[in-house]
């Protein structure tokens, strides 16, 4: 009898630990999304559901999801096509999953509601053009912002 109180007392100590091992590998998941280099960058973006198609903007964009300004709400989860147009080089498409919705994108109520995405389909030269473009992007501002002559001279 006392062999099943320890084995019982054994299989909830197990429980307790996966628990904590799963909200551990959560935690460092969402850690990790959130790390990628943001910046504030203006494209025009085309969502695409199903074959209705809604025009809008992106407002900022990582390499790893972004931050859409459109007329149209999304639901949570929702799976959608981007067609981004950069304004140097082709359109590129992404397919991404909605992760927040409601989020204000500009200063007046009556505007676009923003959706925040994460790509969960992106060619590997996609997600490096977005990279490299958020990083000069933070360069670019960098040097304006301290050394407001260099860009004149050059």
């Amino acid at each position: 009898m006392a062999a099943i109180g320890w084995i019982l007392i054994g299989v909830f100590m197990i429980f307790v630990l996966l628990l904590l091992a799963k909200d551990e590998y959560y935690d460092r998941r969402e850690n990790k999304r959130r790390m990628e280099l943001r910046a504030e960058i203006e494209w025009p973006v085309v969502v695409i559901i199903n074959e209705e198609s809604v025009e809008g903007k992106t407002v900022n964009i990582s390499a790893g999801g972004a931050l859409l300004c459109c007329p149209r709400q999304f639901s949570l989860n929702q799976v959608i096509r981007l067609v981004i147009r950069p304004p140097m080089g082709a359109p590129f498409e992404i397919t991404a999953e909605v992760v927040r919705i409601n989020i204000q994108c500009a200063d007046s109520d009556s505007s676009p509601q923003g959706t925040a995405v994460r790509f969960i389909i992106i060619t590997e030269k996609d997600r490096q053009f977005l990279s490299f473009s958020v990083f000069d992007h933070h360069r670019e501002r960098n040097l304006t912002s301290h050394n407001p002559g260099e860009l004149k001279r050059a």
